[in-house]
Formats: structure tokens, C-alpha cells, sequence
């Protein structure tokens, strides 16, 4: 008799699990890369608007940029206050635009009458700024700030998923749960960041990419947040203006 050479059906159950389990292996393997990836780009991307917002602050007697400018009959986001500075002019209604995080997890819309961004400014430190007859907010000033490089200047925003998939201009859930300015005894609580998800509910929240949260400094320089330890210190300046 003839012996028939060939695999049983446990030996190709064998094989299909493995080959199954090295590319479930794999393809984390490659998200996390790919995650990674985005995340450098945009923390190159938030250097970059560090050094335009630096050179606002030079133009402006160091004041740190508003969020949104409402003064003199304007209605400027932080992006177009800052844009000039990057391109020279305004430029920055474009899919491509500076600010928006390679690691966004939504396509955000771009249109003529559009603010695209996925970065919110911390808005202890970004006022909004608003004239009404002689009435003028004022700005925070960097010496207001005495730990820079601890200080968040703006990061990762959740995505409003009924706003073209834009993030809030400022993290005013943040600043609402947290406040401008606290005791340092407190410094190290964690603050409430935002759901896990890119809704209207996230609006005005820091939002975790792949458990990161990228971040601008008031110093200029980018770091990442690894989830649930972004805290009080983080947010709050030094102390308020005379």
C-alpha cells in the first residue's frame, strides 16, 4: 500500500492559528508605528507654532496670543493671529494646515469660512480678548508665568465631530474644571482631561491620541503626555495681574 503524503487537518488548524496569532502581532506592531509616527510630526508641528507665537510675543511686549481676538472689529482665531508668522500671510485654511495634528483621528472640513485646528489653546494662559466700549480684557503676560516650561500653552484638542471635525479654539471644559491659578500644595492632582472619544461631549476637553496628548509649552518646546497625567501644574499659571 501507498502511503499519501501530505498535512492533517489538526496540523493545518496549527498552522492557520500561528500565521492568525504573528499577524495580529504585526498589525499592532505597525498601529503602534504608525501612531508614533503621527505623534512626532505633530510635535514638530507645535514647535513650529511655538516659534510664531515667540515671535508674537516679541511684536506684542511679551503678552502671550489670545485664543480669539474680538478687539477693534476682528474675529481672529489663534490660528490666523499666528499664521502670518509661519507663512507670511494667512494660509491657513488648507487641509494640510500646520494646525492640524498629523495624529487627528478625524479628516477635518476645510472651508473658506473655516478655522481648522486640532489643537486648543489652555486657556489660563490664552484669554479670549473682547472690547466693549472702553472695556478690554487683558492678556497674560509672560512673567505671570514663572514655570514655563511647565505650563501648558496649547495641545491635542477633542475633536467636535459636529463641527467639521474641528477642536475647540480653547480648552474651556478644562479651564472650568481647573481654573487659572490654585496652591501649589495641589499641583500634583490630575485634572479631568475628557472622554475617550472625538463628540460634541469632548468640545473644549485635551484629548489622548494612542494614549498620548502632545503638547505645547509656554518655553516653546513639545512633549507628550502619557494618559492621566496631565495635572494642576500643568495648567495653571503663577499668579494673576495687578
Amino acid at each position: 500500500m501507498k502511503r499519501r503524503s501530505g498535512y492533517t487537518l489538526v496540523e493545518l488548524l496549527v498552522a492557520i492559528v500561528i500565521i492568525a496569532a504573528l499577524a495580529a502581532v504585526v498589525f499592532t506592531i505597525v498601529t503602534r508605528v504608525r501612531i508614533s509616527a503621527k505623534n512626532t510630526v505633530t510635535l514638530g508641528a507645535l514647535r513650529q507654532i511655538g516659534t510664531a507665537a515667540a515671535a508674537w510675543m516679541g511684536d506684542n511686549h511679551n503678552f502671550y496670543p489670545p485664543c480669539w481676538d474680538n478687539t477693534e472689529g476682528r474675529n481672529r482665531s489663534y490660528a490666523q493671529t499666528l499664521d502670518p508668522y509661519i507663512h507670511g500671510e494667512e494660509d491657513f485654511r488648507r487641509e494640510d494646515s500646520i494646525f492640524i495634528g498629523a495624529n487627528a483621528r478625524l479628516p477635518v472640513k476645510v472651508n473658506e469660512f473655516s478655522h481648522p485646528i486640532t489643537f486648543s489653546m489652555n486657556r489660563a494662559v490664552c484669554r479670549d480678548i473682547t472690547s466693549s466700549g472702553n472695556r478690554t480684557e487683558k492678556l497674560i503676560h509672560a512673567t505671570q508665568v514663572e514655570r514655563p516650561g511647565e505650563v501648558i500653552l496649547m495641545a491635542d484638542g477633542c475633536q467636535n465631530s459636529s463641527n467639521m471635525n474641528q477642536a475647540n479654539a480653547s480648552a474651556h471644559r478644562v479651564f472650568a474644571a481647573v481654573g487659572q491659578i490654585g496652591n501649589r500644595s495641589r499641583f500634583e492632582e490630575a485634572i479631568p482631561v475628557g472622554p475617550d472619544e472625538d463628540t460634541p461631549a469632548g468640545d473644549g476637553w485635551f484629548r489622548y491620541h494612542g494614549g498620548k496628548c502632545n503638547a505645547l509649552m509656554c518655553d516653546g518646546s513639545a512633549r507628550q503626555f502619557s494618559k492621566g497625567t496631565i495635572l494642576k501644574r500643568h495648567i495653571w499659571i503663577d499668579r494673576l495681574s495687578n
